[in-house]
C-alpha cells in the first residue's frame, strides 16, 4: 500500500496551515511580528515538509525534524522570538492552535462531506477566520479587565469605593501642584463630603476666595477633549485614596481629583477615570 503525493499541492497546504497558525499565535502570545515574517516562517515550515517527504529518514528521525526542528524555526522566526524561553511556549501554543485549527477543519470537511482539496483549503480558511475573531474578542477583554481597578477615596473619617478606569489617554495635569488629576463621578463625593461642602464646590465659581473649604484646596483644572472645545473641571486634594492592583493595595497620598456634571465623560459602570502616572509611579 502507498500514497501518491503531490509536491506543489503538499507545498501550497502546509505554507497555507502553517501561516494561519504562526498568525494565530502570534495573536495569542501578543507578538508584533509582520506578515511577511509569519510568511517566512511558513515557507520554512512548508519546505521543510518538502524536503522530509523527498528524503525521507526514519520514523523517530522524522519526528525529531518535524517536532523539534522545523517547528521552533517557524516559531522563532514566523513570531520574532528571541529567547529560549519565548520560543518554547511559542512551541507550546502553537501546538494548542493546530489542534484547534485542525478540529475546527475535521468538523468543516464532515459537514461537507467532500475531501476535494479546494474543500480543504476552504474549511482552513473558514476556521481561522472564526478562530481569530474569537482571539480578538478575547483578548479585547483581557485588555478592558486589565484596566480596570477597585478604588477607594479617604477624606476625614469617610470613605467611598468605586470601579476605576485606567484611561493612558487621560494627560490631565494639576496646573497648581503639578500631580496627575483624575476624574471622578459627582456621585462619588456623595458620603464623602458633607453636604453643604458639596454645594459650596458645586457652585464653586460664584463663591468667595476666602470660604472654608478645609485641606480640599478646590481650583480650576482645564482639560480638553476630541470634537470637544474645552472646559473647567473642579478639582479637589483628598487625604488619599487606595488601589486594588493584582492583589494588593497601593495608597496614593494627597491626590487630586476632579469631578464635572458631565456624565458622558464616562463609560459605563466606572465612577472614575485613573491617571496613568498613578499605575506606572
Amino acid at each position: 500500500m502507498y500514497y501518491e503525493v503531490f509536491l506543489d499541492v503538499l507545498f501550497v497546504m502546509n505554507l497555507l496551515m502553517d501561516y494561519f497558525l504562526l498568525r494565530l499565535t502570534c495573536r495569542l502570545i501578543h507578538s508584533s511580528a509582520t506578515l511577511w515574517r509569519s510568511l517566512l516562517g511558513a515557507l520554512i515550515g512548508a519546505v521543510g515538509i518538502c524536503l522530509i517527504a523527498l528524503w525521507p529518514g526514519s520514523r523517530i528521525l522524522n519526528t525529531i525534524l518535524v517536532h523539534v526542528v522545523i517547528n521552533t524555526l517557524m516559531v522563532r522566526f514566523g513570531c520574532n522570538l528571541k529567547t529560549v524561553r519565548e520560543i518554547l511556549k511559542g512551541v507550546l501554543i502553537l501546538y494548542i492552535c493546530s489542534f484547534l485549527l485542525g478540529g475546527m477543519m475535521l468538523f468543516l470537511q464532515n459537514r461537507m462531506e467532500m475531501r476535494e482539496i479546494k474543500i480543504v483549503l476552504l474549511a482552513g480558511s473558514i476556521s481561522y477566520l472564526f478562530l481569530a475573531a474569537g482571539i480578538r474578542v478575547y483578548t479585547r477583554k483581557e485588555k478592558k479587565e486589565n484596566c480596570t481597578y477597585q478604588v477607594c477615596l479617604y477624606e476625614g473619617d469617610k470613605s467611598r469605593e468605586g470601579k476605576a478606569l485606567l484611561d493612558t489617554g487621560n494627560g490631565l495635569t494639576d496646573p497648581v501642584s503639578g500631580k496627575p488629576v483624575n476624574v471622578i463621578r459627582r456621585e462619588m463625593l456623595n458620603g464623602l463630603l458633607a453636604d453643604t461642602i458639596l454645594d459650596s464646590l458645586e457652585h464653586f465659581s460664584e463663591k468667595c476666595p476666602d470660604e472654608d473649604f478645609g485641606n480640599l484646596s478646590p481650583h480650576f483644572v482645564p482639560f480638553a477633549t476630541l470634537g470637544c472645545t474645552g472646559g473647567l473641571l473642579v478639582a479637589i486634594t483628598i487625604d488619599y485614596l487606595s488601589l486594588e492592583i493584582q492583589g494588593k493595595n497601593k495608597i496614593i497620598f494627597r491626590p487630586v481629583v476632579a469631578f464635572s456634571d458631565e456624565g458622558a465623560v464616562f463609560p459605563e459602570n466606572y465612577q472614575m477615570i485613573l491617571h496613568p502616572n498613578l499605575i506606572d509611579s
